[in-house]
């Protein structure tokens, strides 16, 4: 996107999502919803992009979430097709986002309840979480450890979650009744988290014994390889290249 000072902003389209049908199995609402529309014609063949992200490693490769539940790797050399579809969710994609530590690994947020991480060249995911029955609006990479990784869900809460310490619950939880948190970010200068509510406001949350900032990217790296692997044997996942 480029700004003139004449027409203002300037866009060029990358690539047009095409529809393509899911080969998972799909919830008992999903099916009733589906039920619903038999019959009806497609309005669109189009897929709606919820959100996407460009690659550390190639500035040309992208990944791009959709309302369809599918998450497609795209190249700017390329806007005719996808280069690999993934596929796992069961709700709209809201969130994908690159590792700061692992260029091939990404993680993804959706409206089925569920965080997903995957890795380039296996179109299922290697790891599923879940902590509760709440849409998950946003997913982020701690920048300072790269095994933390942080939520905010339609339920008011924001969960931080660390690899290597457990697949199963989140290490730390912030909850707001009567509150949606919409979207999350970690500061890349202190051990902060910054969340935005369905009331307009934003909360500053302090977190304990998170920051790793000290520590080499090598080190980082290792750290968030042991961690991947350990979870894998438990999960019987053969590999993460």
């Amino acid at each position: 996107m480029t700004f003139d000072d004449m027409q203002g902003l300037e866009h060029t389209d990358l690539i047009k999502l095409k529809r393509t049908v899911s080969k998972q199995k799909v919830s008992p609402a999903a099916a009733a919803a589906m039920r619903n529309i038999k019959g009806e014609a497609f309005i669109s063949r189009r897929s709606s992009g919820m959100s996407f992200d460009f690659s550390r490693r190639d500035e040309r490769m992208y990944i791009a979430g959709t309302e369809d539940g599918h998450i497609y790797k795209c190249s700017t050399s390329y806007s005719e097709q996808y280069l690999e579809t993934y596929s796992g969710h069961l709700g709209p994609v809201y969130r994908v986002q690159w590792s700061p530590f692992q260029s091939n690994l990404f993680i993804s947020s959706s409206a089925d309840w569920s965080v997903k991480l995957w890795t380039e060249g296996k179109e299922t995911a290697l790891l599923t979480f879940q902590s509760a029955n709440d849409e998950v609006n946003d997913v982020q990479w701690c920048p300072t450890n790269s095994t933390v990784f942080g939520t905010a869900t339609s339920g008011g809460k924001i969960e931080i979650w660390d690899l290597a310490a457990s697949t199963l619950k989140p290490v730390a939880q912030h909850a707001c009744d009567g509150r949606k948190f919409s979207c999350m970010l970690f500061s890349e200068e202190s051990p902060v988290v910054v969340a935005g509510g369905s009331n307009g406001g934003v909360q500053v949350l302090r977190l304990l014994d998170v920051d790793l900032a000290d520590d080499l990217e090598a080190v980082q790296t290792k750290r968030l390889d042991d961690a991947m692997r350990a979870n894998i044997v438990k999960t019987g996942v053969v590999s993460v290249q």
